[in-house]
């Protein structure tokens, strides 16, 4: 899917550039970051810790990230939020005001981060499955019937319930769900999702799992 050269990771044509890293591995640039005066402010309400860390490490790898795309150095880009529930502009989802052309999303669970960039809508999402555990009362609430049964048939059940997580939580970033309605989505029948396209930088050895999405906007359609 990528193609990383001294460091530079180069998406392959038509895929979004993405990238999954430990926490610790992209704090030495947070303040090369240049993260806007909201990022500081909110960072600074976090408890001090790994959210705080966490935070700020995804809102730097999303520069990162972008900048191939933009040519413009990731000290540079100006990343701004906006949330389309309540109106604020201290979280939601991010966009680059100076590129419109360019999409990005971030996430970030305990100790990883993942930030991806397209020319097209794009939804990220990281989980790490170092501790996780099955929980069969989660699963059911948020997995389609033949989703549950795949996972239970599954010889590792906690990666197979995650892969398809990460999956779903990257849809809801493209607007293409919800959290109350991820049960309706059933990701064994890939038909159901015109337009949808997968992308799973997923590193093993590392224990972290992601999953990015790409929805192509067609003409007349305004991205969600």
């Amino acid at each position: 899917m990528r193609e990383e050269r001294g460091g530079e990771e180069r998406p392959a044509p038509g895929a979004p550039l993405v990238m999954v890293r430990r926490t610790a591995d992209i704090l030495p640039f947070v303040e090369q970051g240049h993260l806007a005066p909201y990022e500081r402010e909110r960072a600074a309400r976090l408890p001090a810790g790994p959210r705080r860390r966490d935070y700020l490490a995804a809102h730097v790898l999303v520069r990162l990230c972008a900048a191939p795309l933009t040519g413009t150095p990731p000290d540079a880009l100006v990343l701004a939020q906006h949330c389309e529930d309540c109106g604020r502009d201290d979280h939601g989802r991010p966009y680059l005001p100076d590129h419109p052309g360019i999409h990005v999303s971030l996430s970030h669970t305990t100790g990883a981060v993942a930030a991806a960039a397209s020319t097209e809508t794009v939804g990220v999402d990281v989980e790490d499955a170092t501790a996780a555990v099955f929980d069969a009362r989660i699963a059911h609430r948020v997995l389609a019937p033949a989703e549950l049964a795949a996972v239970h048939a599954d010889p590792d059940p906690v990666r197979a319930f995650l892969r398809l997580w990460v999956r779903k939580e990257a849809l809801v970033k493209v607007g293409l769900s919800s959290l109350g309605r991820l049960r309706e989505l059933d990701l064994t029948d890939a038909a159901s999702l015109p337009g949808v396209t997968f992308h799973d930088p997923t590193d093993q050895h590392d224990h972290l799992i992601a999953a990015t999405v790409t929805r192509t906007t067609h003409p007349g359609e305004q991205h969600a």
